[in-house]
């Protein structure tokens, strides 16, 4: 983008769970095209072509649901509590929809991350992780399974994308409490299950799950057009690649 203030340069974005574009300009007709990859599954007995969404903003917008709606409901507890100990009949309805919205929105905060690692992390990379005991190297496939997330964020991103850890950023200890969280919930233990569903009415658990989109913000804002980057976080630029014929690039990106 030349001028973010020409209107003739925003590119059409309907959208911000989608992919960025891909930007081709011919240079032999000075016309500029965006193209998105498609996938095209059955509903029923029709097919459709639909644009690629992405992972990272798709689990975020579900978070983020999830979250406005577990803090709706969290209000209407607040007044049934004012006027009882107890919450039984029908009533204790409304304690589990909170915490199956909370959970929701403790899983797909920190899926976000994740998608995010795996997204940046090139395909050929190899992590190499240095112990007291020895020297050990994962590959990408490795470093999806083995590594934590909060590893990742701290060890493996930086270097990829040139820019500072964020262990000393604010939001470090609330991610890595969301982090810790979210293990709860998905490898649940008998023994601290009471636990970890009081945690999950607390306050603070608001702020794990916001420490995801601080996270996210801390990478992204480095690089607006980056293209693996997500939509949604500010201004999003989109790089064109300038060609002479059109048709030579596309026919490689379909073949």
């Amino acid at each position: 983008m030349n001028n973010a203030d020409d209107p003739s340069e925003i590119v059409p974005a309907p959208d911000r769970r989608a992919n960025k574009p891909i930007g081709i300009h011919e240079t032999s007709t000075n016309k500029t095209a965006f193209f998105q990859k498609i996938i095209k599954p059955k509903i029923g007995s029709n097919t459709i072509t639909l644009a690629l969404p992405n992972e990272i903003t798709l689990a975020i917008s579900v978070a983020t649901k999830a979250l406005q709606q577990a803090q709706k409901i969290k209000v209407d507890l607040e007044r049934l509590s004012e006027f009882t100990e107890s919450i039984y009949d029908r009533n204790v309805g409304l304690a589990y929809d909170y915490l199956e919205s909370i959970q929701v929105a403790t899983i797909f905060a920190y899926k976000a991350v994740e998608s995010f690692c795996n997204a940046v992390i090139p395909d050929t990379y190899t992590y190499k992780k240095t112990t007291s005991r020895s020297t050990e190297h994962y590959s990408k496939e490795q470093i999806e399974r083995w590594i934590s997330t909060s590893e990742k964020v701290a060890s493996i991103l930086p270097p990829i994308l040139k820019c500072s850890p964020p262990q000393s950023e604010n939001f470090w200890s609330d991610f890595k409490s969301l982090e810790r969280l979210r293990n709860e919930i998905i490898h649940s233990k008998s023994s601290n299950t009471d636990a970890i569903l009081e945690e999950l009415f607390a306050e603070h658990v608001y702020r794990y799950i916001q420490s995801a989109m601080a996270l996210l913000e801390h990478f992204i804002s480095i690089d607006p057009s980056n293209p693996i980057f997500p939509l949604g976080f500010g201004m999003s630029m989109v790089r064109v690649l300038n060609v002479e014929k059109a048709e030579d690039i596309l026919g490689k990106i379909g073949g």
